[in-house]
């Protein structure tokens, strides 16, 4: 009895000791590919730097700011309602961005995402995803976690 009590507490603390975000540049681009590629925009967003949820937050806030006529203009080009723009997240966002370029035919991201990685390289806080066809992710290190920087 004492060995399964130790066993079901072991096993506890390995799952509890499992780290929430990715460790690595690595790991992040595949936590970013599983969840772009599955339409997570939730994760993605929980995935991106502070600084790329900085630049989002301004232009989702800039769209909110829009006039009526200028936010009905939108709307009906990227035939969205004008009140999930007023309360539209960096996750909304996102899906956003990903409907327009795949109307268009040009999700650069997706594109990238779909290469397998030729070379990781790392200097300091920030990492250069190389891919195969010659495109090039940007991560960064915030605190022993990294992040997609999303340009």
């Amino acid at each position: 009895m004492r060995i399964l009590t130790y066993i079901v507490i072991l096993v506890i603390s390995i799952i509890s000791c499992q780290p929430s975000q990715p460790l690595s540049p690595q790991e992040a681009f595949n936590v970013l590919k599983d969840a772009y590629m599955n339409g997570n925009m939730q994760k993605v967003a929980e995935i991106l730097s502070t600084g790329s949820k900085k630049k989002i937050t301004t232009v989702i806030h800039n769209l909110q700011s829009l006039n009526r006529a200028q936010l009905a203009a939108f709307s009906q080009n990227y035939n969205i309602s004008p009140d999930s723009i007023k309360n539209m997240d960096i996750p909304e966002y996102l899906l956003l961005q990903k409907k327009i370029a795949a109307a268009h035919g040009d999700d650069v991201l997706l594109t990238a995402l779909n290469q397998p990685v030729a070379q990781v390289t790392i200097a300091q806080s920030k990492a250069t995803v190389q891919l195969y066809n010659g495109m090039s992710l940007l991560f960064v290190k915030e605190g022993p976690y990294w992040y997609f920087e999303y340009e």
